[in-house]
């Protein structure tokens, strides 16, 4: 009965057991207690019946000894065997051994040597040695299962948290450094980065846990020749070859061909120096690798996308600006972060017949190719009605006219600065449909805020303007933009206008406009970490003459 107690609380035990370490504890000295047994000796094996580890309960083995329980391991079979002692190291110390190996999934896991004395009854201690094997070696799958579990769910996380940190950013150059950062050193001592560019893999990213070891070996022609060469086999369906880890001076080098929507784009080369227990298998490799070629091509067509948004954009815009006596003028135009599609902004200067200038400004609502078309037009016809004299209300009427008899639903803001230089200064009409109002720095005082007004042309059969008058004196600064520009928000919702505007403006009182323009949009696009918006900036600044 106390053997069955003692077995009972083995296999309760089973369930509880983590690690490998905790196994000698428990099931030596169950064995041990047994009558007539003098040593329990518990061996673990690595690969090739290699002897890894060696615990003991009861007598304490010296190295001959420890040598002979590894020949007899090496003997051993999954059924107990009794094996005299006689003419070994081990015959001072016991009469027999009862030996028996267990494997685990096929492979060898360990073995058990029970020492006994003189008289002993073998026959029961094999047994009950044939009983823990039992129990041992579904404590061994059940930590194997269990660490298998954990592991898979490690790499999950890694793969999760991969994906997350590669998709985090639209720039192909960051992406590419992503990747490898991603993999260093969680996955991998060393990963490299290759893409196809002109039917030849170039390689654009490398990390390694050495960085010093690793630069001087890709600084080497031959090495970085022959980790060409493996991208390029990799690419065509071959592999690795002899001397490729040597190469790096590495254990192991795991090549994974980086593939998306049906095609090549690259190759991810893994650089292992761990021991192989600890390398993941191919099947996760590939699936980091698939991620990566994902977001590596996602990036590449946003930017492709991106600078075509970019050309379009600009032949919506003036070519260049007119030059005007007594007037400096700058504008800049800000795409959006993340934005794929022609934006409505707009802005361009005309010189009209009667020595007035007028400085248009607008936002066509909405995006895509029907606000591109909208925003031309809009553009187009202020532009020409103002440089043939018609007063900017006016202007604003036919457009308002022409907006409705299209029947489009896109609404415009719009606004007209109508600049008339004297003896003064500069005159400044400001005529506004529904758009931000205008800022005119003081070359001597603070920043002032315009009077805006109106609404937007294209809602009301007939339109309503807002209007107002400023005087710009010499270094004054009339500065018009979009509502990109101030509707910024920081992470805690404020607005660019209320908490940054001020002070930004206050900053660049004195820069030249050519850099005020440029200087607010990035002010802007740090204070929201991004620009949500298009920004279009237009600044005329009164007595100075223009380059």
């Amino acid at each position: 009965m106390e053997w069955a107690a003692r077995l009972h609380h083995l296999w309760r035990s089973v369930t509880s057991i983590t690690v490998r370490d905790e196994l000698a504890a428990l099931v030596l000295p169950p064995l041990q207690a047994l009558p007539g047994v003098v040593a329990v000796w518990g061996l673990r094996h690595g690969p090739g019946l290699t002897v890894i580890e060696h615990r003991w309960s009861g007598h304490e083995p010296d190295p001959a000894q420890i040598e002979v329980s590894r020949a007899l391991s090496a003997d051993a079979g999954e059924q107990p065997r009794v094996i005299p002692l006689d003419g070994t190291p081990l015959a001072g110390v016991a009469d027999q051994a009862v030996v028996s190996r267990f494997d685990v999934a096929g492979d060898p896991a360990g073995t058990f040597l029970v020492l006994t004395a003189p008289g002993a009854d073998t026959g029961r201690i094999t047994t009950c040695l044939a009983q823990v094997v039992e129990v041992t070696r579904e404590a061994v799958r059940a930590i194997v299962v269990r660490r298998g579990e954990q592991l898979q769910q490690t790499r999950d996380a890694l793969l999760a948290e991969a994906s997350l940190q590669m998709d985090a950013v639209l720039d192909t150059a960051q992406t590419m450094r992503r990747v490898p950062r991603m993999a260093v050193p969680a996955i991998a001592e060393g990963c490299l980065v290759y893409v196809v560019e002109d039917g030849k893999p170039v390689m654009r990213s490398a990390v390694h846990v050495d960085m010093r070891r690793l630069s001087a070996l890709l600084g080497d022609p031959a090495v970085a020749d022959r980790l060409i060469a493996l991208a390029d086999r990799t690419i065509r369906g071959g592999g690795t070859e002899p001397g490729d880890a040597e190469a790096l001076d590495a254990r192991i080098v795991e090549p994974q061909v980086l593939r998306t929507r049906g095609r090549v784009i690259g190759v991810l080369i893994f650089v292992f120096d761990r021991a192989d227990s600890q390398v993941p298998p191919a099947s996760f490799l590939r699936d980091l690798a698939s991620r990566a070629a994902l977001a590596i091509d996602n990036s590449t067509l946003y930017e492709e996308r991106r600078r075509e948004v970019v050309t379009m954009q600009q032949h919506l815009l003036p070519t260049r600006l007119p030059v005007i006596p007594g007037l400096r003028i700058a504008a800049s135009y800000t795409v959006g972060d993340q934005i794929l599609e022609v934006g409505g902004d707009f802005y361009d200067v005309v010189t009209a017949g009667n020595g007035a200038a007028a400085a248009v400004i607008g936002d066509v609502c909405g995006r895509g190719v029907d606000a591109a078309a909208l925003t031309g037009m809009a553009r187009h016809t202020l532009a020409a009605l103002l440089q043939e004299d018609a007063p900017p209300v006016r202007a604003m009427h036919r457009l308002n006219t022409r907006l409705r008899l299209d029947g489009s639903w896109r609404f415009v803001t719009a606004g007209v600065a109508l600049l008339r230089p004297g003896p003064d200064g500069v005159a400044v009409d400001w005529t506004s449909a529904g758009h931000p109002a205008p800022v005119v720095m003081r070359r001597g005082g603070p920043a002032e805020r315009g009077t805006g007004g109106g609404v937007p042309l294209g809602v009301l059969a007939e339109p309503r303007t807002g209007r107002s008058r400023v005087l710009l004196g010499p270094g004054d600064t009339l500065v018009i933009f979009t509502d990109g520009l101030t509707e910024s928000r920081d992470a805690d919702g404020r607005m660019f206008e209320e908490q940054a505007l001020g002070e930004t403006l206050e900053r660049l009182r004195d820069a030249p406009v050519e850099n005020l323009v440029d200087e607010l949009s990035r002010a802007s696009a740090a204070f929201g970490g991004t620009l949500p918006d298009d920004v279009a900036v237009l600044a005329i600044r009164a007595g100075e003459q223009p380059e």
